[in-house]
């Protein structure tokens, strides 16, 4: 059966069925006709399945490290790969990637994204969907649109003049759609000038459907559904998750009633059947099983993007860590033995494996002895690490009770593979979101004697008891912003524990009447007396310290904005005090978005990691040694204070007033702000390093008007193989733009990563065409290129420009 054949047997009730989520992740069946059901499931950074927690995903570096690979080809097999890990988990369309656009950096999910610069952005989400799609698993491009702080994000109005809207916030979607041929994208929760994303008629029925021909599904965020007749005929063609609040039955009642022509929900169903037919559901792939394949290959591929992802910043001949002379090795820091794979919300998966950075690194060091000191630790404002893992045994074995009292049988069981569990409705078959408890229990067995601080978070009453003990009553729990701003606060008690001692620890949750339900085990180990004195003995004593700080999932995550640039906790004082008293420090910033690195100063090599996904230590420690090379770029200019971003110019412009957020910078985001106001970053868009040298030369422009090519000639001039990427800006000053418009000193509009061996030399040619010298034009509402002379510019990073020739068009 194909498409039309589906829709030509569907009844109106059943195609009204199809427009809204039959549970939290699938659409409803058509039993009738032999339909099963199309399944969702979360995937910026990896493919989870159909419940938090419950079944391991390979975890991949995050949207802004793949976005620093600047390498299509890289990211193409990154797509083929996802595709792989959703069919694994039986998923037809994966809820990814997040393709907007940061203006802060303080943003709660700037770590998702691809890059600051909507060039960039544009072409790494066109060669993921394309990928991701070719292996025959649809991608949901979200969040449409604006939807780039978590301050109010269920409601806030981002107030965007259509220039700014559509040189800087909507390429990412267009290439999406108009070169990849998006099957669905995902309207945002925030309003759009007023009106919510998920009923706007001209952003869903005007741009998306009708000017770039987008004939794919617009599927709701979770919740993001606010009318029956508005969203509908706006052009959201399903609501997310069901049980439906508008669409569904409710749409089909809408049409009995005359609110809604039956023409609206037949394009819905053709849409949605479209769908079905692309993904192979109308072939028969409905596998609802779900598979942990732990795949070699895709295992591989994760630690080669983690380590294409990470930007060298800088480095005065420390890295690659080498020679007869080096003896010892201090690792230190909070994330140091455990790095932060990625950052917190419905972006996260249960990883196959945690790595151990200094186990990583003894292997690579043979002869060498590597120390290990923490520190400090990331608890600030009373924050505690989630439960390590490594500290577990089996898992968490947790059972459900279709009941708040855990009586009778348990109804169901499973096992969770970490210390927090998300119910995103019914936990279970046959136990209800609205009417359950769980107990969850695992053996806890702690690597260090003393004094431990436990913490419990939930959505619903919970408890937390040690040896059959309650330590943690929060059955009155206190709302806090945790489990997306539906959460308590964290409870927590002190408990005496020996290294080695075998605990049995478990969590009783009673469900509440929120639509998420859940809780989260925290364990922060007893404190080490003098941490930061014995972290700079180890640095005094050691050849060469390599410094890991960085975020975690509380500081980086859906639901909730950072508060500031600095490094959370007393981190700042740890690195000043590492690298005075030792130099030869490498400082590793395990973070998914911009960090104050001011406090790295005179460290010989500073790194920026990202969130790396599972295979990150292994990836950092040969980078280390030298055996795998940190190639990545920025795709995010690093500010030295948070003042210097444009959209913190203005309250209004961030984080908002009165319900609305105003985007006052216009065009002038990231770097295009800093050029034209001459502020210095502390490093620039584009910026990074390597462990070789490179030449750019011998450029010339060819072809006429807007039909061009760049050629240049890049020699590695250094002493090892390495990659170097060309970056192409183009500047509009000289031309004849209209009084009043103004335009950035120069813009990406094209780049080459090459990797080239010792005195290899390679020909670059990078095509501009018509909108890379257009500007939006609001009385034509078109893309227009003024007359005039251009400057092309050929460089490094936004700042390093090493040739340039100007042309007229």
């Amino acid at each position: 059966m194909n498409a039309e054949e589906l829709e030509a047997e569907l009844t109106p009730e059943e195609k009204a069925s199809l427009t809204a989520g039959g549970d939290v992740w699938r659409l409803p069946p058509i039993e009738r006709l032999g339909i099963g059901r199309l399944k969702m499931s979360d995937g910026p950074s990896g493919v989870r399945g159909g419940q938090f927690g419950t079944r391991r995903s390979l975890s991949f570096p995050c949207g802004m490290a793949a976005g620093s690979t600047w390498d299509l080809d890289l990211i193409r097999r990154y797509g083929e790969a996802v595709a792989d890990e959703a069919i694994s988990k039986g998923v037809h369309l994966v809820l990814g990637p997040t393709v907007c656009i940061p203006r802060t950096p303080l943003g709660g999910r700037t770590f998702e994204s691809f890059a600051e610069d909507p060039y960039l952005s544009a072409r790494v989400t066109a060669a993921y969907v394309a990928a991701v799609q070719a292996g025959g698993v649809g991608c949901c491009v979200k969040h449409f649109a604006c939807n780039d702080q978590e301050h109010e994000r269920m409601t806030i109005s981002a107030e965007v003049d259509e220039r700014t809207l559509r040189e800087v916030h909507l390429p990412s979607f267009e290439a999406a759609v108009v070169e990849a041929g998006a099957w669905a994208v995902m309207s945002a929760y925030n309003r759009l000038n007023g009106t919510f994303c998920g009923e706007h008629p001209e952003l869903l029925g005007g741009i998306l459907k009708d000017e770039w021909g987008f004939d794919g599904v617009v599927v709701s965020d979770w919740f993001g559904t606010h009318s029956t007749v508005e969203a509908s005929t706006a052009g959201l063609d399903i609501e997310m998750p069901g049980p439906p609040q508008y669409l569904g039955p409710n749409l089909a009642e809408a049409v009995k009633q005359g609110s809604v022509d039956t023409g609206v929900v037949d394009e819905h169903a053709s849409r949605i059947a479209r769908l079905m037919e692309r993904t192979g559901l109308l072939a028969g792939r409905v596998v609802d099983d779900e598979r942990e394949d732990d795949d070699p290959q895709r295992r591989a591929l994760a630690r080669e993007l983690a380590a294409a992802g990470t930007v060298l910043l800088r480095n005065d001949g420390l890295l690659p860590l080498a020679g007869d002379g080096l003896r010892r090795v201090a690792v230190i820091g909070p994330n140091a033995r455990a790095l932060q794979t990625g950052g917190g919300g419905s972006s996260v998966v249960v990883p196959f494996r945690h790595q151990d950075l200094v186990d990583e690194l003894r292997d690579r060091l043979p002869g060498v002895e590597v120390v290990h000191e923490e520190g400090c630790r990331l608890t600030k404002d009373g924050t505690l690490p989630t439960l390590d893992m490594r500290l577990i045994e089996g898992g968490f074995r947790t059972e459900y009770w279709p009941n708040t009292t855990h009586e009778g049988e348990p109804l169901a069981a499973e096992a969770l593979g970490r210390a927090e569990y998300i119910a995103l409705g019914d936990p279970a078959p046959g136990v209800g979101i609205d009417n359950f408890s769980l107990r969850s229990t695992t053996t806890f067995r702690p690597d260090t004697d003393g004094t431990w601080t436990l913490g419990l978070a939930s959505v619903g009453p919970s408890r937390l008891l040690l040896d059959g003990e309650v330590v943690i009553d929060n059955t009155r729990p206190e709302r806090a912003k945790s489990f997306f701003g539906m959460g308590s606060t964290t409870v927590t008690a002190e408990v005496e524990l020996s290294a080695g001692t075998a605990h049995e620890l478990s969590v009783e949750l009673t469900s509440s009447p929120a639509p998420v339900n859940g809780f989260r085990v925290d364990a922060d180990r007893p404190a080490v007396p003098d941490a930061l004195g014995r972290a700079v003995a180890a640095a005094r004593d050691a050849d060469a310290v390599v410094l890991v700080v960085g975020s975690n999932p509380h500081w980086e995550t859906e639901g909730v904005d950072r508060k500031g640039l600095a490094l959370v906790g007393e981190q700042a004082e740890l690195v000043r005090a590492v690298v005075a008293a030792n130099p030869h420090t490498a400082v590793v910033v395990n973070a998914g978005a911009p960090v104050d690195v001011a406090p790295a100063e005179g460290a010989a090599s500073l790194m920026m990691l990202w969130y790396p996904g599972e295979e990150g230590p292994a990836a950092l420690a040969e980078m280390l040694v030298g055996t795998a090379e940190p190639s990545g770029r920025l795709p995010i200019t690093f500010p030295h204070r948070i003042d210097d971003v444009a959209s913190h110019t203005d309250p209004t412009w961030y984080p908002g007033a009165g319900g609305k957020v105003r985007y006052g910078e216009g065009v002038f985001v990231g770097y295009r702000h800093f050029d034209a106001n001459g502020v210095e970053p502390a490093f620039a868009f584009g910026h990074g390093t390597g462990y070789s040298t490179f030449d750019i030369g011998d450029l010339r422009v060819d072809g006429s008007g807007t039909d061009r090519t760049v050629a240049l000639r890049v020699t590695n001039t250094g002493e090892r193989r390495g990659a170097e990427v060309v970056q192409v800006y183009v500047a509009a000053a000289g031309t004849d733009a209209p009084a009043g418009i103004d335009r950035p000193a120069k813009e990406l509009k094209g780049f080459a990563k090459v990797v080239l061996d010792p005195g290899e030399s390679t020909d670059v040619r990078v095509a501009l065409d018509h909108r890379s010298f257009a500007r939006w034009d609001v009385d034509s509402h078109d893309w227009v290129a003024d007359s005039g002379t251009y400057d092309v510019l050929v460089g490094v990073s936004s700042r390093d420009i090493r040739q340039q020739t100007s042309i007229t068009a």
